[in-house]
């Protein structure tokens, strides 16, 4: 029993616990100062004897904890370049069998999604090569500083690969991630801050529905805050928008027309995805104007470059 209870206690020391100096008592200071007059006394007292081993150790040990800093390495970060959109790709190829359970198949609707996840790594890096996108539409004017409006099909895939993106750059927060930069150097993916929120439009309804739950005003007020801030601020994605129920809480309300309306007043940068209405970009632009408002469909161009995944659904 109490060398399970040494085992156990010596599991709860730290490895690089402080070192503590053996305490000098009043009588150890008498006992060295006889012991340089007197050797003898110095090797038959046992209590200066314990004291010389501990402090002996001490100092041992000291030294070792010193020289031990000194051999550890400090890394030093490599000048942060632009990633190289094929080590990116490449990591998106192997997150998402991960993510969703099955490989990603490039070839599907005319390598419509190899073309959709390779836009993306474009976009998300910073790369011109976003510009020669054969899915952008320009009805929108292109511009790497816009959000990202995604118009598909049903279950074309636009969901799937946007929120493999979201793991890998949520992943990268706080997790070693390497991706290769464009002179193939190795760099930690989360040094370049690509992280952004992920959600359906329903749970943000639903989100909302929730505060009024609450039984304190104040409550309430607290919680409303922190959704405010949630979702007027920050790099965020919202998807199936337009499928939304509209939301109870407060009244009836629209909840997107408000959330758009305060991420445009903010400058905050939003991907979105929505489903074609009647097949066509033009009708599904009318039910976005219909739903949210005139205004917002004015400012739809201001905020959201525009692609375009068309093709049968992968949902089997």
């Amino acid at each position: 029993m109490d060398n399970q209870k040494q085992q156990n206690h010596s599991r709860k020391q730290p490895e690089d616990s402080v070192l503590v100096q053996p305490r000098k008592t009043k009588l150890i200071e008498a006992l060295l100062g006889l012991s340089d007059e007197n050797p003898i006394a110095k090797k038959a007292n046992p209590i200066l004897q314990k004291y010389l081993k501990e402090y002996e150790e001490y100092q041992k040990k000291h030294v070792d904890h010193l020289n031990s800093l000194q051999k550890k390495e400090i890394e030093v970060l490599p000048e942060l370049q632009p990633i190289n959109p094929e080590s990116l790709y490449d990591l998106f190829i192997q997150v998402f069998e991960f993510v969703h359970g099955k490989p990603f198949v490039e070839s599907h609707n005319d390598f419509g999604s190899r073309k959709l996840a390779r836009t993306l790594v474009s976009y998300f890096i910073g790369n011109k090569n976003f510009y020669k996108s054969p899915l952008l539409n320009d009805k929108s004017e292109p511009n790497l500083n816009k959000g990202l409006a995604i118009f598909g099909d049903f279950g074309v895939g636009k969901s799937a690969v946007i929120e493999t993106f979201h793991v890998i750059f949520k992943t990268a927060e706080n997790n070693r991630v390497i991706v290769k930069d464009k002179f193939g150097t190795d760099q930690i993916l989360g040094r370049y801050k690509l992280s952004f929120g992920f959600n359906t439009s329903n749970s943000v309804v639903q989100e909302y529905e929730a505060i009024n739950r609450s039984n304190k005003e104040s409550e309430k007020e607290y919680k409303l805050n922190l959704f405010n801030k949630r979702h007027h601020f920050g790099y965020r994605n919202y998807d199936d928008i337009m499928s939304e129920r509209t939301a109870s809480n407060y009244g009836k309300l629209e909840l997107f027309k408000e959330i758009f309306e305060e991420r445009y007043a903010n400058k905050a940068k939003t991907l979105i995805s929505l489903n074609y209405h009647e097949n066509s970009l033009e009708k599904t632009l009318e039910v976005y104007a219909e739903k949210y408002g005139e205004r917002l469909y004015d400012r739809f161009f201001e905020m959201f470059n525009i692609i375009e995944l068309r093709g049968n659904s992968l949902r089997k």
